[in-house]
């Protein structure tokens, strides 16, 4: 369940959230990305938004804490997917 009690996350963590929900939701069979591979995603995929290594595995560590997301053996899972259902 997420934290809806703290202020919200910066608009650049949730624009991640936002491109690794849609990219599981779309491409990924087990509804999972590992850590390596949602870094390489996003990079390449919004290279607009300058963001590195860093900035990313901040961003997963505030998601999962949050609970946007939660992590496997290094994979990481958006919490409550619902593919019948998926947010926009």
């Amino acid at each position: 369940m997420r934290d809806t009690d703290r202020p919200p996350l910066p608009e650049w963590i949730e624009d991640v959230y936002s491109w690794l929900e849609a990219h599981i939701q779309a491409e990924c069979d087990d509804e999972s990305l590992d850590r390596h591979q949602a870094t390489e995603l996003a990079i390449n995929a919004h290279p607009e938004h300058d963001l590195n290594t860093n900035d990313l595995e901040y961003a997963f560590d505030r998601l999962i804490n949050r609970g946007y997301l939660y992590e496997v053996d290094n994979s990481l899972y958006i919490t409550e997917f619902d593919q019948e259902h998926p947010s926009n």
